[in-house]
Parts: C-alpha cells; sequence; structure tokens
C-alpha cells in the first residue's frame, strides 16, 4: 500500500538532515585534520629550529677548540666574547671564554678554560658549555734531565744520573771521566772517556728558562740585605721557615733572597730549609764546607742564582763542628724531629730543582736529588751524582711553566645552560 504524501515528506526530510549531518561531520574532521596539520607544522618547526641551534652552539664550542691550537692564545684572547652573533646558517652563533680559576689566560698555562657556545634561530636559543683542562707536561722540558746545559757540557770524572744528561750545545767527557748513564746533545759528543749509557746527537735543543724566571722570587721572596751578612757569608747558620738569623722576618716556606750586586757571597757549613735565591754573584762566589739544603715546598727551587756560580761543598753537615749551631731547634726540624744538643749529624745533599743562569763549577763529591740547570757552560771536576726528581716536569717551580700547553675537554662537563 502507497504511503500518502505527508509520509513522503516526513521521508525525504529525514534523508535531508542525514545527508547534512554527514557533511557536517566530515567538514568537522577535515578542518580539524586541516588544523591539526598546522599544529604538527609548527611543532615541526619549532623542533628543527631547536636541532639546528644546538648544532650552530656545538659549531660555536668546536670554533673555541679550534682556537685554544693557538699558542699564543693565552696573552692575545680577552675574558667573554670571542665570537658575537655571527652568521651561521638560518642563524647566528657567539663564543665565550672564561678563566675559572682566577679570570687571567695569562698568568698560568694549567689553568682551565670554559668555553660556551650559544646557537640562535628567530626565537630559539640554545648554550652549550664545556671545560677545558691541559694535557702533556706543565714544565720545560729541561726538567725532564738530570743535569742540563744551555751550551757546553765538559767533565773530568764521574758523573751517576739517573735521568738524563743533555746539553743544547755539546757534551765533553775526557780521559778521566765517566758518565753512568745516557748522553744527549744538540751539538757533538767527545768521548775521551766512557759513558755507560747511550749517546744521542742532533736533538732538538730543549726549553730553558728565560730571564724572566727570577721575577716571581724577586716580588714574593723575603730580601736578606748582603749587608747583613758578616764577611759575605751565610756560615754556620740556620735557614728556615722558622728561622732567620739575618733579619727579623721569615717566610712561611723559607723563600729568601739576597741581591748580592756582584759581591761575592759564599754559603758554607749551613742547614737550609727553603729556595735560597741569589742575585748577581761576584766572581768566587761559592758553596764550600758542608751544606744541607732541602726546598720547604717541591713547587719552589732549592737554588736558584742569577749569574755565575761555583759548588765546592763536599761531605755530612756536623753539628759538632767547630761554630755550628744545633741545626734542629724547636722551630726548625729535620725529617719532623727536633732536640736540643748538638751531636747530630746530617748528609751533605741539596734537594730539589739547582738552576744557574751562567756558568756552574761542581768541584768536589756532591749528591743532588731532583735536577740541575746550567744556562751557561757545566763543568765537573768532582764525582756527583745526581737523582732526577721526576715530579718536576708536571709539578714546575714558577719561571720554569711552559707557556702553552695543549687543551681537551674535561670528562662529563658538557654542559646545556638554562637560563
Amino acid at each position: 500500500m502507497r504511503g500518502t504524501g505527508k509520509q513522503q515528506t516526513r521521508r525525504r526530510a529525514s534523508v535531508y538532515v542525514l545527508v547534512l549531518g554527514c557533511s557536517l561531520a566530515a567538514m568537522t574532521i577535515a578542518v580539524g585534520a586541516v588544523l591539526a596539520v598546522r599544529v604538527d607544522r609548527r611543532g615541526a618547526l619549532r623542533t628543527g629550529d631547536f636541532l639546528e641551534a644546538r648544532l650552530y652552539a656545538q659549531s660555536a664550542v668546536e670554533i673555541g677548540q679550534w682556537m685554544v691550537t693557538d699558542t699564543t692564545w693565552r696573552s692575545t684572547k680577552p675574558q667573554g666574547a670571542w665570537k658575537l652573533n655571527q652568521p651561521l646558517g638560518r642563524g647566528l652563533y657567539s663564543l665565550y671564554a672564561v678563566d675559572p680559576v682566577d679570570a687571567n689566560f695569562a698568568n698560568n698555562a694549567s689553568d682551565h678554560v670554559i668555553l660556551t657556545g650559544i646557537g640562535t634561530i628567530g626565537t630559539t636559543v640554545y648554550k652549550l658549555s664545556v671545560e677545558l683542562e691541559p694535557f702533556g707536561p706543565a714544565g720545560l722540558n729541561c726538567l725532564a734531565s738530570a743535569m742540563h746545559t744551555n751550551t757546553a757540557f765538559d767533565t773530568t770524572t764521574t758523573i751517576t744520573i739517573s735521568a738524563p744528561l743533555s746539553s743544547n750545545g755539546t757534551a765533553r767527557v775526557r780521559a778521566t771521566g765517566v758518565v753512568n748513564g745516557n748522553i744527549e746533545a744538540v751539538g757533538t759528543i767527545q768521548l775521551d772517556g766512557g759513558c755507560t749509557g747511550t749517546t744521542t746527537t742532533g736533538i732538538a735543543a730543549k726549553q730553558v728558562p728565560t730571564s724572566s724566571a727570577f721575577d716571581y722570587y724577586i716580588a714574593n721572596a723575603v730580601e736578606i740585605p748582603f749587608a747583613s751578612l758578616p764577611g759575605g757569608a751565610i756560615k754556620n747558620a740556620l735557614l728556615t721557615p722558622g728561622a732567620n738569623p739575618y733579619g727579623p722576618t721569615t717566610h712561611p716556606k723559607g723563600l729568601y733572597l739576597i741581591r748580592c750586586n756582584n759581591n761575592t757571597i759564599t754559603v758554607q757549613d749551613s742547614r737550609i730549609r727553603g729556595s735560597l735565591i741569589l742575585l748577581d754573584p761576584g766572581a768566587n762566589s761559592t758553596l764550600k764546607g758542608s751544606v744541607n739544603i732541602e726546598t720547604d715546598d717541591p713547587a719552589l727551587p732549592a737554588i736558584m742564582v742569577r749569574g755565575t756560580m761555583s759548588f765546592g761543598w763536599t761531605g755530612d753537615l756536623l753539628e759538632s763542628n767547630g761554630s755550628n749551631p744545633n741545626f734542629n731547634p724547636v722551630g726548625s726540624p729535620y725529617q719532623g724531629i727536633t732536640d736540643t744538643d748538638t751531636a747530630d749529624t746530617y748528609p751533605g745533599i741539596i734537594k730539589g730543582l739547582v738552576y744557574v743562569s751562567g756558568d756552574l763549577t761542581l768541584s768536589a763529591t756532591q749528591t743532588y736529588n731532583g735536577a740541575m740547570v746550567c744556562g751557561g757552560t757545566l763543568n765537573a771536576t768532582g764525582p756527583v751524582t745526581v737523582t732526577h726528581d721526576n715530579n718536576l716536569i708536571n709539578a714546575p717551580p714558577p719561571g720554569f711553566e711552559v707557556s702553552y700547553r695543549p687543551m681537551t675537554p674535561l670528562a662529563g662537563s658538557w654542559t646545556r645552560v638554562v637560563n
């Protein structure tokens, strides 16, 4: 039975509403899809900007690592900005560098540096930092030798060494001499006598101190006036962080300096715990008798001489010998021990770095523990034993540091910087 017209009309209206609803649903889905695509696109762009900014920051740090391969960077680069808003790709990069120790690159080749790279694209900023540390020896390579001379070495006696004897010039062992150890020289090695080790010529000249090596000591030592030395001599004396017989002031590390002004000075029959710095000694200046000299701080030298010197000391130091005092009273212990008597014996030895900027003559049986560096000719006529201190090359005294050390990232120091 066919429906009435009214029923047919209602049926057509229902179909229309259904079609319209489906169309609206489809439109809503389509609009939503378009909006989602737009949101995803903006998110992708932001992600792309972030990744690219990070890449620019990494590039800035890498540029900084390349810049510190310049051996002069510590003296030529400032604290702070090294590169500022430099174009790169779609954005910019900046590079900053600071010394975290004392904000001074130039004063110590062993100080670390913190590099911070900044990458920017529009409003997206990424900061990345890394701390660089130096590697390789901190000291001049002359400190790797037991004995080193800048011009020539000459011996007529027995030299016993635990590390090489080196010369930036020539080396000669005369007929009565023998070197128990290795000899290295830039120039010739003449063996009229013997050598129990190897001999190597044509080496690269080793680094030696410059005239500025004395600057630290001039600025920091307690000065002993030359006029206060009876007869121009440190004799029968105890000089330590706790004792200065030549003035009211002591130095906590026993760092004492004497300006000789070309006057002859003698160091004799004395115990020194610290560092003795002699500037411009006159002719015939010498260490003689018996001495016991040991640096109070391994990072400081035992003796430094600006000029020429002769070392003629030998034998043990005896408190009972003549005018010698008690060399280990309260305030100046020897190996942690003090007493009140004058019956002790101290080994004749110099422990620590010995540096003489001019010629040095060794004219008696002597024992050293450390290293010996001579800026002129080193002439040995008395048997000498030098036990090398391997720590000197890695922890050198002031004035003996290299001016440049390569830098490498400190493990675990890569950090994203978030303000």
